[in-house]
């Protein structure tokens, strides 16, 4: 038993130190105002490229993405880029006025349905249906068991 354990263990550390040999070389921090990036080329040579920040561009419609361009701030020219670009999704505006949660089912579960409010994005849904499931403690119970006590 204990090999087949080892032998997992031994699997895991040598995927691990696979992935670390083919891992990108560039180790990011963000800070507040600005980006940290550090290429890593061997112990000696650690170059640290400082960026600037702009600001998000407006969600482009059709492909659901917006971008910022980080500007060299400090570090070499010739082993940082001068300006990269960064892009992520957008977030949809969709705002709901959430609405009571309905009573457990015999499932276990309690859901409500949240309408889109007016300032939101007009392509959200107009209803959201949310469930989740009851906390066993606020579970109604059956009409039998009321009034009931444990005497001895």
């Amino acid at each position: 038993m204990q090999n087949k354990y080892l032998r997992w263990i031994v699997a895991g550390l040598v995927l691990l130190a696979i992935s670390a040999v083919f891992a990108d070389d560039e180790i990011w921090e963000e800070h507040d105002h600005e980006v940290l990036i550090r290429n890593e080329r061997g112990a000696k040579n650690r170059e640290t490229c400082r960026y600037v920040r702009g600001s998000w561009s407006d969600c482009d419609p059709k492909s659901n993405v917006r971008s910022r361009t980080l500007t060299l701030k400090k570090g070499d020219p010739v082993s940082c880029e001068r300006s990269k670009t960064i892009q992520k999704k957008c977030k949809k505006a969709c705002r709901y006025e959430k609405t009571s949660w309905s009573e457990c089912n015999p499932n276990g579960e309690m859901s409500r349905t949240d309408m889109l409010k007016a300032n939101s994005d007009p392509t959200c849904d107009q209803s959201r249906r949310v469930t989740k499931k009851c906390n066993k403690n606020k579970q109604v119970k059956s009409t039998k068991d009321k009034g009931r006590r444990n005497r001895q």
